[in-house]
């Protein structure tokens, strides 16, 4: 019998770095967690990502927590940052004079056109969620392959990083004697996590990763992502106006910024009010012209301060509960479940490209060159 190598999925957070280590059983079968391991960064550190040299050592200790001793030498990896960037566009290609069917390489390169329209020099594709395609005689289909039309159209949803970013994470990675071979975006990989099968039969569903510098919000149907934002704001800003104002060092105000809306000190819970409004603003934005999801699922660090999980549900009128990956029971507290929530998400993905799932349209690196290189690689 031919042993599959492990799968490794680490996820970078400003805060904190987590590492899944997992393997292959078959192509119907999933797989099992070997291992799982977080660290954190030193509070107070500059911001995130810094110097290469700042993301070895964590992510070695975070590895070493996992207690695996042969690990893979590629990873795939997640992230969170607050330059995360969102656009949505529209894009055509003519296919012929008369129908023809559509094929994988039409949709590749609709998808390259719509990616050329809106990347700059300085960024690179995250994700490419395709919101719809429209052709001679069919509209708003999530696969137009095997149809027949003279014009192919699209909607699409690209999430961008910053070309910096991913360099000083690919070179953080190589530190440590790790290949980076694709990145996920992180807000994809907490709802893979969170939604059971039942919501991704289901309505649509918010989801909200808190992070320590920033939070996505996405809202998702059927477990596709239809919708989503970034804000610029996360735990660590209220930890530092809860340290200044309070004079605590930012360990201290990180256990009282935990009470959040539940805090005996007044002044810690105006302070938690007025941050929330960073997240108020998002989801106004996310919401404005769209029905309301049937419920919302709130993870990330963010997620464990006292009364957050509540303030949603009354911003936002629907039910809302704190998510984390069901795998995620047997590794920890509650907090570290969260933390290792989007890394096991993952590993979900990756099972389930395994079995012939749709991983992701963006399972190709489509730069503002054209570069070619595949995303997602077979494992066997």
């Amino acid at each position: 019998m031919i042993r599959r190598r492990p799968l490794l999925a680490i996820d970078f957070g400003a805060t904190k770095v987590a590492c899944v280590v997992a393997e292959r059983r078959g192509p119907l079968h999933g797989g099992e967690v070997l291992g799982a391991g977080t660290a954190a960064y030193p509070l107070g550190t500059a911001a995130w990502p810094g110097e290469p040299a700042r993301i070895g050592p964590v992510l070695e200790r975070a590895l070493q927590d996992t207690r695996v001793t042969l690990l893979p030498a590629r990873a795939t990896v997640t992230l969170s940052h607050p330059e995360i960037g969102h656009q949505e566009t529209a894009a055509y290609i003519d296919l012929a004079d008369e129908p023809v069917m559509v094929k994988q390489r039409d949709v590749e390169r609709l998808q390259a056109q719509a990616v050329s329209q809106v990347l700059s020099l300085d960024r690179e594709v995250l994700w490419l969620q395709p919101l719809g395609y429209a052709g001679n005689g069919f509209d708003a289909v999530l696969d137009p392959r095997g149809l027949a039309a003279t014009r192919l159209q699209g909607r699409f949803h690209v999430v961008t990083i910053p070309v910096a970013l991913r360099q000083a994470v690919v070179q953080g990675c190589e530190l440590v004697g790790l290949e980076v071979e694709r990145f996920v975006y992180s807000l994809q990989a907490a709802a893979n996590a969170c939604l059971d099968g039942g919501s991704r039969s289901s309505g649509a569903r918010l989801v909200m990763d808190l992070g320590g510098r920033s939070s996505e919000l996405g809202l998702f149907d059927g477990g596709r992502l239809t919708a989503a934002l970034t804000v610029p704001w996360g735990l660590h800003a209220l930890v530092q106006d809860v340290a200044a104002t309070c004079r605590l060092t930012s360990e201290q105000a990180l256990a009282i910024c935990v009470e959040g809306l539940s805090s005996l000190k007044p002044e810690v819970r105006e302070l938690a009010e007025r941050h929330l409004q960073h997240l108020r603003e998002g989801l106004s934005r996310l919401l404005s012209g769209r029905p309301l999801p049937e419920a919302a699922i709130v993870t990330g660090r963010g997620a464990l301060v006292d009364g957050v999980v509540e303030w949603v549900e009354a911003a936002t009128q629907v039910h809302a509960t704190l998510g984390r990956s069901p795998r995620a029971s047997r590794w920890g507290d509650l907090s570290r479940q969260v933390a290792l929530t989007p890394a096991l998400g993952v590993i979900e993905l990756l099972w389930a490209a395994q079995a012939g799932a749709d991983f992701s349209v963006a399972s190709q690196d489509l730069s503002l060159l054209g570069r070619a290189k595949s995303l997602l690689t077979e494992y066997f």
